[in-house]
């Protein structure tokens, strides 16, 4: 697993959730099924100890801003077009 804020453009995968990092911010994506079973307990135990990294950095931030301006995703042309 990454460190969150690191070293953007990193990704992680748990089951079908993408966990993608980058410098600013970190994006969840996908689909999680978490069952009543042990497999269910490990998968949620996988996500609760990522959120709890994301939290502990933005805890531990003394310089942390309100909020941060996410810059739109610029479109890109398809050159096999």
């Amino acid at each position: 697993m990454f460190k969150p804020f690191e070293n953007g453009h990193e990704s992680h995968a748990i089951h079908d959730l993408t966990l993608e990092n980058q410098q600013d911010y970190v994006s969840l994506y996908g689909n999680l099924q978490i069952t009543k079973d042990k497999s269910g307990l490990e998968t949620a135990r996988v996500l609760q100890a990522f959120l709890s990294d994301i939290v502990a950095v933005l805890e531990n931030d003394a310089h942390l801003p309100e909020k941060i301006r996410i810059q739109a995703e610029q479109e890109i042309e398809n050159p096999f077009l």
